[in-house]
């Protein structure tokens, strides 16, 4: 069995998107540690949103550290209709079809340079991915940006605040981060 590196950022109010996509919450740290999983990973899984996104660069892009990695986009829905919308858009994407039954079947059958793959998804794939397949890896990155859009979880307020980390704490598995502002 694969090992399956799930990375995801979100804001330390719970918002995992900034403008809808995690780019947004993404900082220079972040990336660096997003390319460094890059590194370890033969091939990428994505889901289908993030496959078609026409505001996200090529997702193996050169300069994202795995320009001739191989990427995966996981479906629930037909993988030949999805195949023909990324062929049309220039995309040498795979398409899979998958479920939660046969993910561990799916994932095991990637073409993949090495036995690590990474999930660059959002949290919906990556909730699946953690339900389902017994050697993933969740990679949270809390980014110090304080934001209010439609994917906070916690604030309701206008807020776009960055801060900076003055502490952190692990007690029994918990992270206590503390941060003042920037």
């Amino acid at each position: 069995m694969r090992t399956l590196l799930i990375s995801l950022v979100q804001s330390i109010n719970g918002s995992y998107a900034q403008d809808d996509w995690s780019t947004g919450v993404s900082t220079d740290a972040d990336f660096a540690y997003f390319k460094s999983l890059r590194r370890r990973a033969g091939a990428i899984v994505i889901d289908r949103r993030t496959a078609l996104n026409p505001q996200l660069p090529v997702i193996n892009a050169p300069g994202k550290a795995m320009a001739a990695t191989p990427v995966h986009v996981l479906t629930s829905s037909d993988p030949d209709a999805l195949a023909a919308e990324l062929d049309a858009r220039g995309l040498r994407y795979r398409a899979h079809h998958f479920s939660p039954d046969t993910l561990t079947e799916v994932l095991d059958s990637l073409e993949s340079r090495t036995d690590t793959i990474l999930c660059e998804s959002g949290p919906h794939l990556a909730y699946r991915l953690l339900a389902s397949y017994e050697q993933a890896e969740l990679h949270l990155s809390l980014s110090p940006l304080y934001s209010r859009n439609p994917g906070s979880h916690f604030c309701r307020l206008e807020a776009d605040i960055d801060l900076r980390l003055v502490g952190v704490e692990s007690r029994d598995s918990q992270v206590f981060l503390r941060y003042r502002r920037a």
